[in-house]
C-alpha cells in the first residue's frame, strides 16, 4: 500500500512538471492560449488510477517477482511506457479528454526518472539496514547437504542480501547439533512446525531435492498455514521444467523434453547482438587494448597475447585470446602447482599464483586480460555472454550431464562471473550455467552484462 502512495504521488508530480515544463520553458512552441494548471488537476485523479491500475497488472507490486534492482526498473519502464500508450490511445479515441501530447511525452520520461530514482533510493536504504542488521528476514534452511551449506555460507558473507539464517533441519543424526558457517543443525525436518514458531521464521529455504515428495508437500503446507514463505532450490530436473511439455501416448501422460532455447531464429539474434556489440566494444576499446599491448610487451618477456586452447561450442576447440599475464612458458610450472589448486571440482585455481606478473595480476582483478575475447566473438567462437569457456584436461573430466554446458556458445561474461567467480564451487558454477541455458532470453544476457560491470569495477572474486 505505501508503493502504490508513493507512486501516485510521483505520477502527479509528473505531470505538473510536465505541464511547467511545456508551457513554462518550451516557450518557443507554446500555442497562443496556454490551459490553465486546474484543466489538468482535474483529470490527474483518472490518470493516476489508470497508470496505478497497468502498474499492478503487470505485477510491479508484486516484490516477489523482482530478484534484482534491474529487474523492478525494467518492469518499471515497462509499465510507465504502457501506461502513456493507453492515455495516448484514450486521447485518440475520446476528443473531450484533451490533455498536451507534448505534456503526456515528458510526463512519459519525468515520471520514469522520479519512479527509477525513488526505487534507486530505497533499495540502498534497505541494502544499508541490512548491512546494520537491521529488516532482515529469518530464514530457516532445510538440509545441511552441500547446496544447505554453500546458502548458508553465501547468507553470511553478504548482509546485504537481507537474509538472516536461524538454523539448519537434517534428518541425518550426525549432522543435528553440528555448526556449519555458523549456523547449528537444530533437529530433524520434523520439527518445521515447532522451530518456525520458536524462531519466528519468515522463510523457509528447501536445499536438497533428497526429500521426499510427501516429507515436502507437508512442510509446503505447514509453511501456507504460518504465512510463511518458502523456496526451494531446483535440482537439475526442475531447472529444464520450462522445456517440459506434456503429451500422451495410448492414454498413458508422458512428458516431452523439448530442444534448448537458443535454436533457430533464438541463436540467430544472439548471434547478430554478439557481431554487433563486439565491432563496436573493439572500436571503442581499440586506445586500451593498444595502451595495455605495450605494457604487456614493456614489463616482461614474451608474446603480448597468450592463445589458450580450450573447448566451445559442442566440444569443439579453439584459441582464446588473452593479454598474456603470466611468465613466458608457465604451463611447464603447471604440473608442480596442480596439487595446490584451492578450487573445488575440475577448475584450476591459485590465489598467489607465482607465474602471474604484476601487470598481468592487475589485469587480472579488473579483468582487463579477457578483452582481447571481443576478436573471439566477432569471429563467432565465442559470446559476450555465456558458460565459461573450460580447458579440454577439464571436459576430460566431465560427467555426462556437465557436458550441458557446451550446447551453447562459451562466453566471456556469464552467470559465474557475477555470481562470485573463482569463488564458485565448480558444481555450483555448472548448475547456473545449466540454468542459464535453460532460461535464455536477451533480457537475461542484457543483465548479466549490466551485473558484470560492478563485479570488474571491483574485482570480486577474480585472481
Amino acid at each position: 500500500m505505501v508503493w502504490i502512495i508513493l507512486d501516485a504521488v510521483l505520477i502527479n508530480a509528473s505531470f505538473i512538471l510536465a505541464y511547467f515544463f511545456r508551457f513554462k520553458i518550451l516557450v518557443f512552441i507554446t500555442p497562443e492560449s496556454v490551459p490553465i494548471l486546474e484543466h489538468y488537476l482535474n483529470v490527474l485523479i483518472f490518470i493516476t488510477l489508470v497508470w496505478l491500475s497497468i502498474f499492478n497488472i503487470i505485477g510491479l507490486y508484486d516484490k516477489r517477482k523482482f530478484t534484482s534492482l534491474i529487474d523492478e526498473i525494467a518492469a518499471l519502464f515497462v509499465g510507465v511506457t504502457l501506461a502513456t500508450l493507453v492515455l495516448f490511445g484514450m486521447l485518440f479515441l475520446y476528443r473531450e479528454f484533451w490533455v498536451s501530447r507534448l505534456v503526456v511525452v515528458n510526463a512519459w520520461w519525468i515520471a520514469l526518472l522520479l519512479l527509477g530514482l525513488c526505487r534507486v533510493f530505497l533499495f540502498e536504504f534497505r541494502r544499508i539496514l541490512h548491512l546494520k542488521g537491521l529488516r532482515m528476514r529469518r530464514t530457516l534452511i532445510l538440509a545441511a547437504g552441500e547446496m544447505g551449506k554453500i546458502l548458508a555460507q553465501k547468507i553470511g558473507q553478504d548482509r546485504s542480501l537481507g537474509y538472516e539464517a536461524v538454523g539448519f533441519l537434517d534428518d541425518d543424526p550426525a549432522k543435528i547439533g553440528q555448526v556449519y558457517h555458523g549456523i547449528k543443525v537444530l533437529g530433524k525436518l520434523s520439527e518445521t512446525r515447532r522451530t518456525i514458531e520458536q524462531k519466528k521464521v519468515e522463510e523457509v529455504v528447501i536445499a536438497s531435492s533428497k526429500i521426499p515428495a510427501q516429507k515436502t508437500l507437508d512442510i509446503i503446507t505447514e509453511c501456507e498455514r504460518y504465512g510463511v514463505e518458502f523456496k526451494i532450490v531446483p535440482g537439475i530436473l526442475e531447472l529444464i521444467a520450462s522445456r517440459v511439455d506434456v503429451d500422451e501416448l495410448a492414454g498413458v501422460p508422458l512428458l516431452t523434453v523439448t530442444e534448448i532455447r537458443l535454436q533457430g531464429l533464438n541463436a540467430a539474434v544472439k548471434r547478430a547482438t554478439d557481431i554487433a556489440l563486439s565491432s563496436i566494444g573493439i572500436v571503442l576499446l581499440s586506445p586500451l587494448l593498444i595502451f595495455f599491448a605495450v605494457l604487456v610487451k614493456a614489463t616482461s618477456p614474451g608474446p603480448v597475447l597468450f592463445p589458450h586452447e580450450r573447448v566451445g561450442l559442442d566440444g569443439r576447440t579453439f584459441s582464446m585470446l588473452k593479454f598474456r599475464s603470466m611468465i613466458e612458458d608457465a604451463d611447464e610450472l603447471f604440473p608442480q602447482l596442480e596439487p595446490l589448486s584451492e578450487a573445488e571440482g575440475h577448475l584450476f585455481k591459485i590465489k598467489d599464483d607465482p607465474r602471474i606478473t604484476p601487470l598481468g595480476r592487475f589485469m587480472r582483478r579488473f579483468s582487463i586480460d579477457e578483452l582481447p575475447q571481443l576478436f573471439n566473438v566477432f569471429l563467432g567462437q565465442m559470446s559476450l555472454v555465456g558458460p565459461r569457456p573450460p580447458l579440454p584436461r577439464e571436459v576430460a573430466k566431465y560427467s555426462p550431464w556437465h557436458k550441458k554446458r557446451l550446447r551453447v556458445r562459451p562466453g566471456i561474461t556469464g552467470p559465474w562471473q557475477v555470481s562470485g567467480r573463482s569463488l564458485l564451487p565448480f558444481e555450483d558454477m555448472v548448475r547456473l550455467d545449466i540454468y542459464y541455458i535453460e532460461n535464455w532470453s536477451l533480457w537475461l544476457d542484457i543483465k548479466l552484462l549490466m551485473r558484470t560491470v560492478p563485479v570488474v569495477l571491483l574485482g570480486k572474486g577474480a585472481y
